[in-house]
Parts: structure tokens; C-alpha cells; sequence
């Protein structure tokens, strides 16, 4: 199932295969029952209402009209599904969980009604039955697709107030690391005046030298106060020694990956070059990165194709993510805060990054960064 979870196209690509060999099975003549086969049009034209459904989560709203389009003129050229259609109910399920109201139901009533003209017009010998039923469905299909599209507006909510907690605890143990900087820079500055001051008088003013010593021993206990207190901030609550863990790097790349296919979208990756021994640092900024790229093209374009590709070149890492823009940005400023991070991570480590919309259409990031010892301006 996680390995399902992980490749969506390939998940709904077997889904397809699965509905049109059960459309095969149901296919029938006009006024015809279950084993009543049609010929080879009729057959073809069956099967051919599963085939959007490979592609339902890039283009929900597409494949539903398609698929309508495709079971009316099944039903219109003398045919009929005995098992019934759930290529038509699969295809309005993904609009309903993955749109709001607003913009789920004008295709789904197109759905439905078409689904009754052709039903009417085509083969039915109990209209009013049919259509009780084909109502019934169509509205558990609704809530289980509506039901499904606000689990999904929870969980991205709770993640955006985990991520604006975490941001806030960032900002509180930067202020604290920076008080952390005085605090030690002021007592070590005292210490080292009164150390020379004592080993200067030492002999001459022993008075003076031990005033200077007992300075210095209480300028260390309360330093040493001081950082225990400020370290006790930083150290995170109630974590047992086992739980600390090294920060990620480039090898935790198609593990971000596989997770935020597991969120619904499709990411394609790309591994190039000889890999190369990067610094913890260097790599946790290019992981840091290609998380934060991936996160917006998951919030802002989530019903685009993304690609991560990362390249081993002579002097530099390259790393990219880029979007197709299959969607509109729910967000008038794509780059916010967090693209802000992101130049201030490649700018740590001398590296270049690039950032912004593409032709003909999407968003990119681009980030190089070069090895130890190296520089962005030296030739690739």
C-alpha cells in the first residue's frame, strides 16, 4: 500500500485497468443482459470510459467531463453496462475531494445530467428506478468526495499551525543563541582582562592579582550559570537519548520525495553524476531546500507535475524543483518567508540560488552550490 501511496499515476493506472475489464465483463447489446456481448466497437467503446481515470488526479474536472462524454455516446451508439458505471463515479468522487463546492458541482450536474438524457434516450427499461438509484449513488458519492476534501483542508491546517509553532520556537532560540553570543563574549572579554592583569601584578601587587583572580572566578560561575540556563532553553523537552537523530542530507532525498507523493502530488525525481561527500551542513542546506520548494509547490500548485533533479557536476551541486502549473496559486506571493530561508541557507555555504516562474508556464528553484574549497564564480 505505501508503495502505492507513493506513485499515484501508477496506482490510477492500474485502477483504470481494473474498472475497464469489469466495463468489459458488464458490456452488452441494446435491451441485452448480462452475456449478451456487443462486437469489438462496442467492446472498445467500453472499456474506453476507464481510460481518463489514469490520469484523474492531474485533471479531475477533464476526465469527469470525458468520462460522461464517453458513457453517453456508449449508451447513444446501443449499448449497455449491465454492472453498471463506476468509472462515472470514481471520476465525480476525485472532483468532490479534491475541489470546494463552488467548483465541483457545475461539472458534476453536468455529469448527472448526462448520465439521465443518455439513460433516457439510450436503454432503460425502468427510467424512474434507475434514476432513484443513479441519484443515491451520485449523493454518496458527493459526501464521501466533499468528506474527503475537508479532511484534507484539517490536516493542511493543523500542519500550517505546527509549522507557525515551529517557527515561533525557531525565532525565540535564535534570539536566545544571539544572547547566548553576548553572554559569552562579555564574560570571556572580562576574564581576559583580569588574567592579564593579575599576571602583570603578580609579584608587585598580590593584593591587586588575587582581587583580579577572585574576579575571575566569579565572572566563570556566573558565565557558566548563565549558559547552563540559556542551553536549557535550546535542548529539546523530554527526549530520550535514543531519540536524537542525524540531521538529514542528500541520501533522505527520496524519502521527501516518496512523502510528498504520499500528499497527492506527483513528483517525478532525477539523480545525475557521480555523487560526492558533501559536509553535513552542505547537505542539510540542500535538503532543507528541496523540502521547502517541494512544500510550496504542494500548497500553491497541487494539481501540477513537480520534478526534483539533483546533479553531481564537477565543482558544484545542482539542485532544482519545478513545477508545471497545473493549478492556480491559492497565494499572491509564492515566494514568502520561506524562499527568504532558502537564499539565506545557499548564501551561508557561497552557494547561488535562483528563483521564480518559468516558460511556458510553473515555478522554479534552482540552487548550486559548491563543493569544499570551491566557489559558485569558478567554471563548472
Amino acid at each position: 500500500m505505501r508503495i502505492l501511496r507513493a506513485r499515484p499515476l501508477r496506482t490510477d493506472s492500474l485502477l483504470a485497468a481494473a474498472v475497464g475489464l469489469f466495463l468489459f465483463a458488464g458490456a452488452a447489446v441494446h435491451h441485452g443482459s448480462l452475456g449478451d456481448r456487443p462486437g469489438l466497437p462496442g467492446l472498445l467503446l467500453a472499456v474506453a470510459g476507464a481510460v481518463p481515470l489514469a490520469v484523474r488526479r492531474r485533471y479531475p474536472i477533464g476526465v469527469l467531463i470525458t468520462v460522461t462524454v464517453l458513457v453517453g455516446a456508449f449508451a447513444l451508439a446501443g449499448y449497455r453496462a449491465t454492472l453498471g458505471r463506476p468509472d462515472l463515479l470514481i471520476a465525480a468522487y476525485t472532483v468532490w475531494a479534491h475541489y470546494p463546492v463552488r467548483r465541483a458541482w457545475p461539472p458534476s450536474l453536468f455529469a448527472v445530467a448526462g448520465f439521465e438524457v443518455t439513460m433516457l434516450v439510450g436503454d432503460s427499461s425502468n427510467p424512474i428506478g434507475d434514476t432513484v438509484i443513479a441519484v443515491l449513488q451520485a449523493s454518496a458519492t458527493v459526501l464521501i468526495g466533499h468528506s474527503v476534501y475537508l479532511r484534507r483542508l484539517a490536516l493542511h491546517a493543523t500542519a500550517e499551525r505546527a509549522d507557525r509553532a515551529e517557527l515561533a520556537v525557531v525565532e525565540e532560540r535564535l534570539r536566545i543563541a544571539r544572547e547566548l553570543h553576548d553572554v559569552v563574549s562579555h564574560h570571556l572579554s572580562v576574564i581576559s582582562v583580569q588574567a592579564n592583569l593579575a599576571r602583570y601584578v603578580f609579584e608587585s601587587e598580590p593584593g591587586t592579582a588575587r582581587g583580579a583572580l577572585d574576579t575571575i572566578t566569579g565572572t566563570t560561575t556566573e558565565a557558566l550559570d548563565e549558559l547552563r540556563r540559556l542551553l536549557s532553553v535550546l535542548r529539546p523537552p523530554r527526549h530520550e537519548p535514543g531519540e536524537y537523530r542525524p540531521q538529514p542530507g542528500l541520501e533522505e532525498l527520496p524519502a521527501l520525495v516518496s512523502r510528498v507523493r504520499e500528499a497527492g502530488l506527483s513528483v517525478q525525481a532525477r539523480f545525475a553524476g557521480t555523487p560526492r561527500t558533501l559536509p553535513s551542513g552542505q547537505q542539510l542546506c540542500a535538503y532543507r531546500i528541496a523540502q521547502e520548494a517541494l512544500t510550496n509547490v504542494l500548497k500553491h500548485a497541487p494539481d501540477s507535475l513537480a520534478s526534483l533533479e539533483v546533479e553531481y557536476l564537477d565543482r558544484a551541486l545542482r539542485l532544482s524543483v519545478a513545477d508545471s502549473g497545473g493549478g492556480p496559486r491559492t497565494d499572491g506571493n509564492p515566494a514568502g518567508h520561506g524562499l527568504v530561508g532558502m537564499r539565506e541557507r545557499a548564501r551561508m555555504y557561497g552557494g547561488e540560488i535562483e528563483i521564480g516562474p518559468r516558460e511556458p508556464a510553473g515555478f522554479e528553484v534552482v540552487l548550486t552550490l559548491p563543493y569544499p574549497g570551491r566557489t559558485t564564480g569558478e567554471p563548472k
